[in-house]
């Protein structure tokens, strides 16, 4: 499918300040509409979700309400470039009559139509979190269209090897569009070469969907994250230390196709065709050290699974 979207958020910021004054210009709306009051169109080019109520207006919809829309109906995404934008409008269309919800809400950002959602959709605004947390604890924010990834500070340390440290903090995953459950995970940052991974602590692993979700337990399970990161020291030091063991050939083929399928690269291909033995902590280190030359969103899914390999 040939069609351009508005330029969506992709911005990074080292401090809450500038990251709050960035989320302070945006202009924001949520309307409030009946589904069957929503209508799709395109020029051939964008496409566009017309507003059919009090005062009719047209709007060009972001890449995110695209694909939020198709979300809700399970369309599996990757076969959109076998339709037309002709195709993609009608089955859109589709979508909306079928809808059953009494209610949808649009949400608008600098006039472009960002996700839609249902009326049991809570949004955790990321304003708010990042009022919650202490701005001298932030190492960075990101923010995209489809999630936001609040890194904090890695004030903890651990040493499960010799001369091999890792720092401990947080990463606070949240989606005011819909796509990612509200969750917080721990985060390592390996201090010789500073390779980041993202570890997720089964014994307190929490995720929070935003439909039907009481707004303060979010912020709850932020506080109490907030209080035991450094609890959880002895744990992540343990996971780190039995993966020190030789792994098959077979596991890194697994690995490198779930790489593959989401981000579209063979990047263990070079280690499969070596055949040489090696650790699942080597493997570890090999894919979080790789993932630094890669754009941010990217880096972060390769981080997510490097961490996974701990877990």
């Amino acid at each position: 499918m040939r069609t351009v979207f508005p330029r969506g958020k992709d911005e990074y910021f080292l401090n809450k300040s500038e990251a709050m004054d960035f989320l302070g210009a945006l202009n924001i709306e949520n309307i409030k509409i009946e589904p069957d009051r929503l209508h799709v169109s395109n020029d051939g080019k964008l496409i566009y979700i017309d507003f059919l109520d009090k005062r009719i207006r047209q709007l060009p919809v972001r890449e995110s309400f695209l694909y939020k829309l198709l979300k809700w109906y399970s369309f599996p995404a990757h076969q959109l470039r076998l339709l037309d934008i002709e195709t993609v409008t009608s089955l859109l269309n589709d979508y909306l009559l079928a809808m059953k919800n009494k209610y949808v809400n649009v949400k608008i950002e600098n006039g472009e139509a960002l996700t839609i959602t249902s009326e049991r959709f809570t949004e955790v605004e990321d304003v708010e979190l990042l009022k919650k947390i202490n701005g001298d604890s932030i190492d960075s924010i990101y923010f995209t269209d489809y999630e936001t990834s609040i890194r904090t500070k890695t004030q903890f340390k651990v040493i499960p090897f010799p001369e091999d440290e890792f720092g401990v903090g947080l990463n606070i995953v949240n989606s005011e569009t819909g796509f990612k459950a509200f969750q917080i995970n721990n985060y390592l940052l390996r201090y010789v070469c500073s390779n980041g991974s993202y570890v997720k602590d089964h014994e307190d692993d929490i995720k929070l969907s935003h439909y039907d979700l009481f707004r303060q337990d979010a912020f709850s399970l932020l506080e109490h994250k907030m209080r035991s990161v450094n609890d959880k020291a002895d744990q992540i030091s343990s996971k780190i230390k039995a993966a020190d063991h030789v792994i098959s050939v077979e596991k890194i083929k697994e690995v490198n196709k779930e790489i593959q399928r989401k981000l579209g690269i063979e990047l263990l291909k070079g280690l499969i065709l070596s055949d040489r033995q090696m650790t699942m902590y080597e493997l570890f280190n090999i894919i979080t050290d790789r993932a630094k030359d890669f754009p941010m969103y990217q880096r972060i899914l390769l981080e997510r699974i490097g961490g996974q390999l701990l877990n």
